[in-house]
């Protein structure tokens, strides 16, 4: 019979002063109590208790024995406790990356409500506009912006990056406003250089062809904070996600154009690598910001859409 059960029985019969009550504990008969306490003697080969017809105490021995048991149960309680915490509770480090632009307006100041929820998380952010390699970065959670490369990672889509064509009042003063997608090609246009296909800007129509359009220009980088900034500075137009300019074109320091046209958004994911399954505390960060993102009309799945003179339109 398996010795810690055994030893369960036998503390218990020592606490409870009676068989019959470790019996009803275990909905058992007083009769099973005795032979495991019985077993045990046995494969002890030593006394634990000397039994009389209304009571037992204990031996010299047994009392050794019983608090053995009881600090290796004490123990054995403990480490459960301890492995139910870093399964249940929301605690320990979270490490988390994410394009620079996209943590700074959209990570960040979704913290304090987070973390008046789970105050116990440590989060380690990391920013950076390359993707991180979640396993030599040991990162448990990554944001991702646009279409997967990496096949082996595990995915979950919780928002949309919709795009708009963008340009400061002073750009478009001196070099006026262009009114079809072709029209670019006589423009300055700021060129992420984090695209795949950084140079050809597509714009749709619905039930017409896509225009996909070779743009150029005199400026270009791989920091999508670097665009926005030259973009408000008036250098050129941008062919970028949304929710980089939602307060600038809220404030009128850009303005969208070509709002005719729609330009394909870009998938929002989170990303966990595919060995390890998500903790609690993944589980819950993500949890937090997808509900956060479905109520921001720069990333939820909806678009709110841009009225004609190229202003956010309030939801409903």
């Amino acid at each position: 019979m398996d010795r810690l059960r055994l030893m369960e029985t036998f503390v218990r019969v020592v606490e409870t002063g009676s068989f019959s009550a470790v019996a009803r504990e275990g909905l058992t008969t007083q009769s099973a109590v005795s032979k495991q306490v019985q077993a045990l003697e046995a494969q002890l080969g030593a006394k634990l208790l000397v039994r009389s017809t209304r009571s037992h105490s204990l031996t010299e021995a047994g009392k050794l024995y019983y608090e053995r048991c009881r600090q290796v149960l004490d123990t054995l309680e403990e480490a459960r406790i301890e492995v139910h915490r870093a399964e249940h509770e929301i605690s320990g480090v979270l490490r988390v990356a994410a394009p620079v632009n996209f943590g700074r307006l959209h990570i960040v100041p979704r913290l304090p409500d987070f973390y008046e929820r789970y105050p116990h998380i440590r989060i380690d952010l990391q920013l950076d506009d390359s993707f991180v390699d979640l396993v030599a970065a040991g990162v448990d959670v990554a944001f991702r912006v646009g279409e997967l490369k990496d096949s082996r990672l595990v995915a979950r889509r919780i928002g949309t990056a919709h795009r708009v064509t963008l340009a400061a009042p002073s750009y478009l003063a001196r070099h006026g406003e262009p009114k079809h997608p072709q029209d670019l090609v006589h423009h300055q246009c700021l060129i992420y250089s984090g695209l795949v296909n950084l140079n050809e800007w597509v714009f749709q129509q619905k039930g017409k062809p896509d225009i996909a359009v070779r743009v150029g220009g005199n400026f270009q980088s791989n920091s999508s904070e670097a665009i926005r900034e030259a973009t408000c500075g008036g250098l050129g137009i941008s062919y970028s996600p949304q929710w980089v300019y939602g307060d600038d074109i809220r404030a009128g320091r850009v303005k969208p154009i070509l709002t005719r046209y729609s330009l394909p958004p870009l998938p929002l994911n989170v990303v966990f690598q595919p060995a390890r399954r998500p903790s609690l505390k993944v589980n819950r960060f993500v949890a937090h910001f997808a509900e956060a993102f479905s109520r921001d009309p720069d990333i939820a799945e909806m678009l709110t859409p841009l009225d004609e003179e190229g202003a956010l339109r309030q939801r409903p």
